[in-house]
């Protein structure tokens, strides 16, 4: 399984989808993270038909700067759990495979230096595995 993430500095401009297509056609990977997107929708089917993909999940930027992009081929199931403007959180499992689920989380700090305590709480946060009904009765 290849996993693909990267931080494209906007999209908006035709070299940098073009570089993201060539990169993707050269190593096909099942699933590609991309953030700082520029993209001001959720919405990035566009980016699915062009890079042939078969699902996504987009995060639209909120002003400048920011916008994830989660998208998976059709060897994968893809499973959005949480997510906000600096994070994605996802279980992946092969679709010919009975193996088990594993968890992605696509993530981005916050640019603002004063900020970034809140990065740090949110990856604490979500780095703790779910417990089940049974372990929070302990």
């Amino acid at each position: 399984m290849k996993l693909l993430c990267l931080n494209c500095q906007g999209l908006e401009q035709s070299e940098a989808v073009r570089e993201v297509r060539s990169l993707c056609e050269l190593n096909v990977p099942w699933v590609v993270f991309l953030s700082e997107t520029g993209f001001f929708s959720d919405r990035v089917d566009g980016l699915v038909r062009m890079l042939g993909m078969e699902g996504c999940f987009g995060m639209g930027s909120r002003g400048r700067g920011g916008g994830l992009a989660l998208l998976w081929s059709r060897e994968v199931i893809v499973k959005v759990g949480s997510y906000d403007k600096l994070h994605v959180d996802a279980t992946v499992r092969a679709v010919l495979s009975q193996s088990e689920e594993w968890r992605f989380m696509g993530f981005y700090g916050e640019s603002r230096r004063e900020l970034r305590h809140r990065s740090w709480d949110l990856f604490k946060l979500l780095s703790f595995p779910k417990r089940s009904p049974v372990d929070m009765r302990r």
